[in-house]
């Protein structure tokens, strides 16, 4: 095949020409590579400033100023959709909720605010604007909503063409980049369910919220899970979990187990204001000993000049005794002796130096740290009741056995607390408490 160019003045037949071309091609391929670099450039610059380039659902960016702001019509969406998350509904649940009420996904309110609309090979069903449980779930992991903007987080391979994320110190993050949606307790909370949620296989139902135990409930004799049972009777609803040991392989394999909702909320209930009260009794003792300390401030500090003192004529010394090592050889054994015990001298200064200067530090910040721990606690426990969002927080799970027709309940929270027994009767009444010795 012959080609002819005659704005380049090119003819293919022509051997010196067809040589040309496959320079040409060269040239024009490295210039259409260094364009390509350069772009990539100008984004990693930019993501490095931390410019935002389209803001999700329920911001809406001035092109002029470059200024971010709420949208508080889709703002509101957003924080129905955490709150519902959050209460236990199902991220499917969600988005079937939104869709009965017709309220319309983030594709919606881009075409209106942005003017970008749906390419012409989408099927018709697309132009609904409707929530899918993919849209719902990125919603609820992106962390702008909480005014943090995160840059570079994924690459794609030149190789493969797979997108893959970026480790974290490679990310660019700007904190309070733009106004906050939601708060940072709120979607911690929701990225610690979304990942608790998919560990324990907790699923809720299409139309409401996960039972409160779901997942976090398990048979000590055969190891099954807990389902949850609701009794009616005539006005009263009460929740009941057993053993889904039981229900499945009989009686002959496992025993029901049963255990009312109720009774488990004011286990974990009173259990946290025992916590509450036994850190405000600490906070109290702290408070002691911070008074001490000042009272005898003036005193540690004149320790600490004369041990200051000590341990510079101690190295001192250590220095003398080196040096008549070096000219009395025949006697090194007894140097070498004294210089054990000097050594020994100044670690033992040091170290009550260090106990001393540290002390008043690390007193204050053990102050702050447990008066942090009670406003946590006391912010729990302020309802009455614990939400469904903090108990999946505390609880990491619930072992339930039984043996001559009672129970034993062995609830262990997510950190390491002092275990203890407690005992109860018939009428469940608290009958004696017993600490484990460690």
């Amino acid at each position: 095949m012959r080609v002819l160019s005659v704005t380049e003045n090119i003819d293919t037949s022509n051997e010196d020409d067809e040589l040309m071309v496959g320079f040409k091609g060269i040239f024009n391929d490295m210039y259409c590579r260094d364009i390509s670099k350069k772009i990539r450039a100008g984004y990693k610059q930019k993501q490095k400033q931390g410019i935002v380039m389209i803001p999700p659902m329920g911001y809406f960016k001035d092109k002029n100023t470059g200024e971010v702001v709420i949208v508080e019509e889709q703002a509101a969406i957003v924080r129905r959709i955490f709150d519902l998350y959050i209460s236990g509904y199902g991220i499917k649940a969600i988005a079937k909720i939104l869709n009965a009420e017709g309220i319309k996904s983030q594709g919606f309110y881009q075409q209106k605010l942005l003017g970008k609309k749906l390419g012409d090979n989408k099927p018709e069903i697309a132009r609904r604007f409707l929530w899918e449980n993919t849209g719902v779930k990125r919603l609820l992991q992106n962390e702008f909503y909480c005014g943090t903007l995160v840059c570079h987080r994924f690459y794609t391979s030149k190789i493969n063409h797979i997108r893959k994320e970026l480790p974290k110190e490679e990310q660019y993050r700007h904190e309070n980049a733009v106004p906050a949606i939601i708060s940072r307790e709120k979607w911690e909370q929701a990225q610690f369910l979304l990942r608790d949620n998919v560990e324990r296989n907790v699923r809720a139902g299409q139309n409401s919220p996960h039972h409160r135990y779901t997942g976090l409930i398990k048979c000590g004799d055969c190891g099954s899970s807990f389902v949850c049972r609701k009794r009616v009777w005539k006005d009263n609803v009460r929740y009941e979990y057993t053993c889904n040991g039981y229900h499945r392989y009989g009686k002959e394999n496992c025993s029901p187990h049963r255990v009312d909702e109720s009774q488990l909320d004011k286990l974990i209930y009173d259990e946290l204001l025992e916590m509450k009260e036994g850190a405000e009794a600490n906070y109290k003792s702290i408070e002691h000993d911070v008074k001490k300390w000042l009272s005898q401030k003036n005193t540690s500090e004149k320790k600490v000049k004369a041990l200051s003192d000590k341990l510079k004529q101690r190295k001192s010394d250590q220095e003398q005794i080196l040096l008549e090592r070096i000219r009395d050889r025949e006697h090194a054994d007894i140097y070498t002796g004294m210089l054990t015990k000097c050594e020994k001298d100044i670690a033992n200064i040091k170290a009550e130096l260090a106990a001393i200067q540290d002390y008043d530090a690390t007193i204050r910040k053990r102050k702050v740290e447990m008066k942090s721990s009670i406003d946590i606690l006391g912010e729990i426990v302020k309802e009455g009741a614990i939400s469904d969002s903090n108990l999946r927080l505390l609880i990491d799970d619930i072992v339930i056995s039984e043996c001559g027709g009672k129970l034993s309940i062995n609830i262990h929270l997510k950190a390491a607390f002092r275990s203890h027994l407690d005992i109860y009767d018939e009428n469940g009444q608290l009958t004696d408490k017993a600490f484990a010795v460690s």
